[in-house]
């Protein structure tokens, strides 16, 4: 599945798997309205609201139909053919399409949890206590690069970001605690090159199966990121104002962003399915301060074709 928005693809396995995307975050998100150049942004409250009530309305239906079926005991996984759209950087106004392999891989133990790795990363569920879950973490930041990025290159990038420097990937390590649906993690860059700092996200994912063949997820997650890595994505040093158009700007921590999607999941054979996911994405007032954003809401399309295999 395809990094960063697209990954909603890889954390939705349908409603007979466990839920395994770990993408958003809690966070402090201001409610004051948000002015970029002359054009007016929603508040993040006022979607915030939105999105409680639609995600409320759906949650009765949702539960009195899901289905919360744990992967069979052993290895299983798919692997497939990803397709996505998507902002070329976060708040980025321009966009890139990003095609990549789809895979994904599970194994699960009676006696040490399940163990899952895609592109949401490397997770450890090492207890498994009925709906009380505690895994460790592992993910992989990309970057960003000052230029444009090609269709197979995971990394985000845009030519619009000429003089700021390219951010090195790093990786990530964290802990995580779930009840149910819901899922809270924190996690710390391990790397001095790349982007620095601590991040928490909190996640709410609802499978509902409509048929044998057809399920689909609900997803709402916030995201809250401290100093550290906000001035590595949104922030502009005295130096790389110099260097470019872009105004000095040191963000402080908070929000990062609100985020909601809906996966679909569709049977076309025995082993092969298809996977689609649409997600909406809102920047914290903090980070869509930034003269780097050019877009304070995103959204992003990703389509997968997969073949699903157990051992």
């Amino acid at each position: 599945m395809i990094l960063q928005s697209a990954s909603a693809l890889n954390s939705f396995d349908g409603a007979r798997d466990r839920s395994n995307w770990i993408d958003a975050v809690e966070g402090d998100c201001p409610s004051k309205p948000y002015r970029h150049g002359n054009s007016s942004v929603t508040s993040v409250t006022a979607m915030q609201a939105v999105l409680a009530a639609t995600f409320l309305a759906l949650c009765p239906l949702v539960q009195a139909q899901s289905v919360s079926q744990k992967p069979a005991y052993g290895l299983s996984g798919r692997i497939g053919l990803g397709v996505a759209t998507m902002p070329s950087y976060e708040g980025s106004p321009n966009r890139r399409t990003l095609a990549s392999p789809d895979l994904t891989l599970s194994y699960r133990s009676r006696d040490w949890g399940t163990v899952e790795f895609g592109q949401g990363g490397l997770i450890w569920n090492a207890v498994e206590a009925g709906r009380f879950t505690f895994a460790l973490v592992a993910q992989f930041d990309p970057g960003r690069k000052d230029k444009d990025t090609s269709t197979v290159d995971l990394t985000p990038g845009d030519k619009r970001l000429a003089g700021m420097g390219n951010v090195k990937a790093s990786t990530e390590a964290g802990v995580g605690v779930g009840y149910g649906p819901v899922m809270l993690v924190a996690r710390q860059s391990l790397s001095e090159r790349g982007p620095r700092g601590v991040q928490a996200d909190l996640t709410v994912g609802i499978p509902w199966s409509l048929s044998d063949r057809f399920a689909l997820r609900f997803a709402l997650g916030a995201t809250w990121a401290n100093q550290d890595y906000m001035q590595t994505y949104f922030g502009v040093t005295a130096a790389q104002a110099q260097a470019t158009s872009f105004s000095a700007y040191t963000p402080k921590s908070g929000c990062r962003k609100v985020e909601a999607s809906v996966s679909a999941e569709y049977a076309i054979a025995s082993n092969w399915r298809l996977h689609a996911n649409v997600g909406f994405s809102q920047l914290g007032d903090v980070a869509a301060a930034s003269p780097l954003v050019g877009r304070r809401n995103s959204t992003s399309v990703a389509m997968a074709m997969a073949m699903s295999y157990a051992f």
